[in-house]
């Protein structure tokens, strides 16, 4: 498991580097900009490291057996940290520098017992995988590991008070689904730290309660999620207004686009109701211009409503209420091109007009569902046109 989720963790951490370095090197003096990009690249180093294949030539490399395992560690704690200071300067304008020295002093601490107790343990064999489980009742691992674990344990319940304070506060949408993001990878940071503390703990007593091979997989499946969770809550304020922009975009240029059938048709009655589109990036512009001159071109046709094909076509369509109404409109529009190509005014004026709503948007909703309609006479003729009323 941990020859897969590691190094994919580690490449979606390196891609969201490579993508914060250059903001941080245009304002290299916010704390925020540098205490993500720390928090960046600790999370691609610590599942980098831990990756069987890199873990195995770093050992080789350095010709101390486990340091691998270490350097992981730190890159852990220095993810904690970086996520705590990042937290502390998204909630708090102006942290005081005491807060900040607190942190920093005790990651010092837990550093340097961390390596006292790493020296003194006989950690002779390199191991890749099952670290815990081989060295879990190794003379001052317990202590290593209480002095690892506690301290990430203990950072990730600032971490999830801190998210949780705030969530509820920030009326910015990314960040407030980043807040929560981030309080959901805390979850399962937490997860991991006290099931590695309880296996720990297990063994020194003689007891062994979770079996080898499941513990093993224990560590990627849980710190795996919580660092995706972790990443994509830290990131999402920059790139998600972006990825809802794009979706905006294309949901507007689709509906410009549903709305050909109908535009076409009245265009082909009158070719003035026609502008410049404007450019494509700009589809709002576009779509409000069709939505005009859609009703440019319907005011146009009014003089060739016909009554009688109103009447036909209600007489014909077996839906009630708008259904009803958008299909006698359609059969008209249809009826009024025609009329109109011809030269042929009707004996009794249908002046219905449809009620488009209060603002564009329920405007375009209408017009969308009778430019349906439309698409559906043009692929099923002639069915579909004598359902309209207009066929012959």
């Amino acid at each position: 498991m941990s020859k897969v989720i590691y190094p994919v963790v580690a490449f979606f951490s390196l891609v969201a580097l490579a993508y914060k370095i250059p903001p941080l090197l245009r304002d290299p003096g916010s704390p925020t900009r540098r205490a993500l990009v720390a928090m960046l690249a600790c999370l691609a180093w610590a599942p980098l490291v831990n990756t069987p294949f890199v873990y195995a030539r770093f050992d080789a490399l350095t010709g101390v057996p486990n340091l691998a395992r270490l350097i992981a560690h730190y890159g852990i704690i220095g993810f904690a940290l970086s996520v705590q200071l990042l937290l502390l300067y998204w909630t708090v304008e102006r942290p005081p520098p005491r807060s900040t020295w607190i942190r920093f002093g005790a990651v010092a601490a837990a550093v340097v017992a961390m390596a006292v107790f790493f020296v003194l343990a006989p950690l002779d064999t390199s191991v890749t995988t099952g670290f815990t489980a081989r060295y879990g009742d190794a003379p001052y691992m317990a202590a290593y590991m209480l002095v690892y674990l506690g301290y990430f344990v203990v950072v990730l319940v600032d971490i999830l008070r801190l998210a949780l304070r705030y969530t509820g506060l920030t009326r910015q949408p990314f960040l407030r689904i980043g807040l929560r993001l981030v309080s959901y990878g805390a979850v399962f940071g937490l997860a991991y730290g006290l099931e590695k503390a309880f296996y720990i703990a297990a063994r020194n007593t003689g007891y062994e309660p979770i079996p080898e091979r499941v513990q093993e997989q224990l560590s990627p499946l849980l710190t795996g999620p919580g660092c995706v969770l972790m990443l994509i809550g830290f990131t999402i304020p920059s790139w998600g207004p972006r990825v809802a922009a794009a979706g905006v975009w294309v949901r507007r240029l689709r509906t410009y686009r549903r709305l050909y059938p109908l535009w076409r048709l009245l265009y082909e009655a009158t070719p003035e109701i026609a502008f410049d589109p404007g450019p494509l990036r700009d589809v709002e512009f576009r779509l409000v211009r069709r939505v005009v001159e859609i009703r440019d071109g319907w005011l146009a046709l009014r003089p060739y409503f016909d009554a009688r094909v109103a009447r036909e076509a209600a007489g014909r369509c077996g839906q009630q209420g708008r259904e009803r109404q958008e299909a006698v409109h359609a059969a008209v529009l249809v009826a009024a091109v025609r009329a109109k190509a011809r030269d042929e005014r009707p004996a009794e004026l249908y002046t219905a007009d449809p009620q488009g709503g209060t603002d564009i948007a329920e405007e375009t909703d209408q017009l969308l569902r009778i430019a349906a309609r439309l698409r559906a006479s043009d692929t099923a003729r002639p069915a579909a046109v004598a359902e309209l009323g207009v066929a012959g």
